[in-house]
């Protein structure tokens, strides 16, 4: 009997140690589960303030380049502003020289061309040279043996451009 009381309390034993292992591998699920949700928590905290940081980037990238074009506009209007002036005297000028107003004119015009290059504005569009589409707007064509075939025999409007940039395209008469 005393072998049969001992296999009881063995097999209690047993059952005890099985039940304590389980309680242990719950409890380790459970830790393992609530790390796990942390770190999820973690990441999305991560993600939303990198969310945040970028609308705000997105925000102040926005009003600097507004800022920016306000103060471009203002810095070329400013540059032009004495070609104003320098118009409104000549029309305030009741002088009846032609020549001097001429020559009036003449300085504001060279004035506004040396306003142009100092903000990088080159011309271009001249008689004799090729007619290049992406440059010249032809308007007309003519036959001429005194051109070649595809150059700029006229120009109407002279045409701008900003370092690579095209401000306005050349207006030309073509030969054929």
């Amino acid at each position: 009997m005393k072998k049969v009381a001992d296999e009881i309390i063995k097999e209690d034993e047993i059952k005890e140690e099985e039940k304590q292992e389980k309680k242990e591998k719950k409890l380790k699920k459970k830790d393992k589960t609530a790390e796990l949700q942390a770190q999820l928590e973690e990441q999305q905290n991560q993600y939303l303030r990198l969310a945040a940081e970028y609308d705000n980037y997105r925000k102040r990238t926005q009003r600097e380049k507004e800022a920016l074009n306000g103060d471009i506009k203002a810095y070329i209007l400013g540059e032009l502003l004495p070609v104003l002036d320098n118009f409104e005297r000549a029309l305030a000028n009741n002088a009846n020289d032609l020549e001097s107003y001429s020559k009036g004119i003449e300085m504001i015009f060279t004035q506004l061309g040396d306003i142009f290059k100092k903000l990088g504005v080159e011309p271009f569009g001249e008689a004799g040279e090729p007619f290049d589409p992406q440059k010249h707007n032809a308007v007309m064509h003519i036959d001429s043996e005194e051109f070649d075939e595809s150059v700029v025999a006229q120009v109407f409007a002279k045409g701008y451009k900003l370092g690579d940039k095209i401000i306005r395209c050349a207006t030309v008469q073509v030969a054929n």
